[in-house]
């Protein structure tokens, strides 16, 4: 075949590639893998705009840049400037930052998220950067960042973040001067969370940013600060502010006094999060659902409550959200009326350290049957069946967390659907688990009397994520769990001391997207564990073997080579 000949061949198979819509480019290319679709932006001019154009694509591409001293003239200066890449999202881990004008306007123009966790700057650099990412940024995360020099008297504020609607400051000290700089650069600011974080006197300058920002902002998070009564009660008071969105987790110095002040001042909130925070009573939960009626989701613990129905949840008819720790684990906390409880509203339910009597959880969840997201964490029930009668009515379940119930073993998943219970008035099929056909989580962490019975009893064909940790399995039940839940991304097996490599295999080969592989205090794995990463992972982005004794440095170093992985822990 002559030259000529050769080139028209190659042009006509190019061809129908050429002319397909974009749409079903767009189709093909969320189906790639991360380093094929990097490939993908660099083909042509067409295929690297219809990936920068759509925003779910974007999403994927994330500048992260680790441990290194960022300043004009760096070597990741270097090639950022000359690649041209475009990112929505950046960010940058435990770096040094200095001025870098030139690379935030060659990279800033698109970035939508950007987060700065442990880095070391000064305040003038920061609103450089700022500048350089004003016209889409939405989302600014200053995460244990620690500057040099804060004081901006002399750094120019001449922008404007007219897209800025959520602004993260997290183990930071907020200095004075930074309320006042955001205050004037965030005209459109909705979420203000400040966790972990302190600020100056008891917060006199954050109630002023508030009230500057009265007319978008719309939740607000105080989490683990010093939060007290006073700035509390400034916040509630502040004329035309509509809160929605409150989040008051371990904020010690809070009595139910101040919430319930804040509830009445500010009735329009929806979110409350009021968790690990003191225990309410069933005065103070009749107060609560009295002022904020309204309530779609609530964080709470509660003691010395006879009954939850009647006091609480007969007033809250949209709640969509509960979470709710008893502290006292008293039985008759889910007894009494609760199976009375009607809401269709109700999607995710989280209960801690409860104790649940015969024949509460079908009746409950017979009335609630939309819950998509079910978490019983270190429950414990008079009758472990009935927790199998409620599957019956949660068809719709995608997330389930059955974290340290140590009622269950391995009959709880092999138990014959056919089996029948006699209840009051009625008998009910049971209804295992395995029947749960949209599950796309499973939590069995600590379920310490499940072995490989259990893994071998398990299918679900849409399930992404799985925590085993601290379970005793083997090689012969993950090889089970891989060829019944093909599509997992997500394994954490870490404190099983009986995987081994031939378990690592069979994760590493069998899975195809597999994305995160947490293995840490594994003590049989060995080198040939890194070697089955290596030779089969090509989606992997978080990996942890930490607490591996067998392994050595020679096959850790290895690890480095893969171009996927994000974070890797050894």
């Amino acid at each position: 075949m002559d030259e000529e000949s050769i080139e028209s061949s190659s042009a006509g198979a190019a061809s129908p590639i050429a002319s397909l819509p974009t749409e079903v480019l767009i189709a093909i290319f969320q189906n790639l893998r991360m380093p094929d679709l990097a490939s993908v932006r660099q083909t042509c001019t067409h295929w690297y705009d219809i990936v920068i154009n759509n925003r779910t694509l974007m999403n994927r591409f994330v500048l992260s840049l680790r441990n290194c001293r960022i300043h004009e003239g760096c070597e990741q200066w270097s090639v950022l400037i000359i690649s041209r890449s475009v990112f929505e999202k950046v960010c940058l881990k435990s770096c040094t930052i200095g001025p870098a004008t030139e690379l935030w306007r060659a990279i800033g123009g698109n970035v939508v998220e950007l987060t700065l966790n442990d880095c070391t700057m000064n305040a003038e650099t920061l609103f450089d950067l700022l500048r350089c990412t004003r016209n889409n940024l939405r989302s600014l995360t200053l995460k244990s960042t620690k500057f040099d020099d804060h004081s901006i008297g002399n750094v120019p504020l001449d922008f404007s973040m007219e897209r800025l609607t959520s602004l993260t400051l997290r183990s930071t000290f907020v200095y004075d001067e930074f309320f006042h700089a955001f205050k004037q650069i965030c005209p459109i600011l909705k979420a203000l969370k400040l966790t972990f974080s302190s600020f100056e006197h008891w917060g006199e300058k954050l109630v002023e940013f508030v009230v500057a920002l009265r007319g978008t902002l719309d939740a607000i998070t105080l989490s683990y600060t010093k939060a007290g009564s006073v700035l509390l009660q400034q916040l509630g008071r502040i004329e035309h502010l509509r809160l929605r969105k409150v989040s008051l987790k371990s904020c010690y110095e809070l009595k139910e006094r101040d919430i319930l002040e804040l509830a009445r001042l500010q009735p329009s909130i929806v979110h409350l999060n009021l968790d690990n925070l003191f225990s309410a009573d069933e005065q103070f939960l009749r107060a609560l659902s009295a002022f904020l009626p309204q309530m779609k989701r609530i964080k709470l613990r509660v003691a010395r409550v006879s009954n939850l129905h009647q006091a609480f949840l007969i007033n809250l008819p949209q709640l969509n959200y509960l979470k709710i720790t008893d502290t006292t684990h008293q039985k008759d906390l889910f007894s009494r009326d609760l199976s009375a409880y009607e809401n269709g509203s109700l999607e995710k339910l989280y209960v801690s350290a409860a104790t649940f009597s015969r024949n509460i959880l079908p009746r409950f969840f017979e009335r609630c049957p939309n819950i998509r997201s079910l978490t019983l964490y270190q429950c414990t029930y008079e009758n472990i069946h009935d927790l199998q009668l409620a599957f019956s009515h949660l068809k719709a379940l995608e997330y389930l967390n059955l974290q340290r119930t140590f009622d269950i073993s391995d009959s709880f998943f092999n138990r014959d659907v056919f089996d029948t219970v006699v209840m009051p008035f009625e008998r009910i099929r049971f209804y295992p688990i395995t029947n749960l056909r949209k599950l796309c989580y499973l939590n069995l962490s600590h379920c310490r009397d499940l072995s490989d019975q259990s893994l071998m009893s398990l299918s679900f064909s849409l399930l992404k994520k799985i925590d085993l940790r601290g379970l005793h399995i083997t090689e012969a039940g993950i090889a089970s769990l891989v060829r019944e839940c093909p599509l997992l991304e997500y394994v954490h097996v870490d404190a099983c001391k009986r995987i081994c490599d031939t378990a690592v295999l069979y994760l590493c080969r069998d899975l195809k997207h597999l994305k995160l592989l947490n293995l840490e205090s594994c003590k049989a794995i060995t080198d040939r564990a890194i070697a089955h990463i290596l030779n089969h992972c090509r989606c992997l982005v978080w990996l942890n073997m930490m607490s591996c004794p067998q392994l050595s440095d020679e096959a850790k170093a290895q690890l480095s080579s893969i171009r996927t992985i994000r974070s890797l822990y050894l």
